[in-house]
């Protein structure tokens, strides 16, 4: 199995920081990842595929 590019604890500072009213477009660029892949990280486990 692939390792992960992003450490559980930077998914979570960058949903935080949109949480706490930072533009998603912003924190995306800042932390180098996508939308779609923010998008993805946001969903509940039970959501994902």
């Amino acid at each position: 199995m692939r390792k992960a590019r992003f450490t559980e604890h930077q998914i979570i500072a960058v949903i935080k920081s949109v949480e706490a009213g930072r533009t998603v477009k912003d924190d995306c660029r800042e932390a180098g990842i996508s939308e779609a892949t923010y998008y993805i990280y946001g969903l509940p486990p039970f959501c994902k595929r």
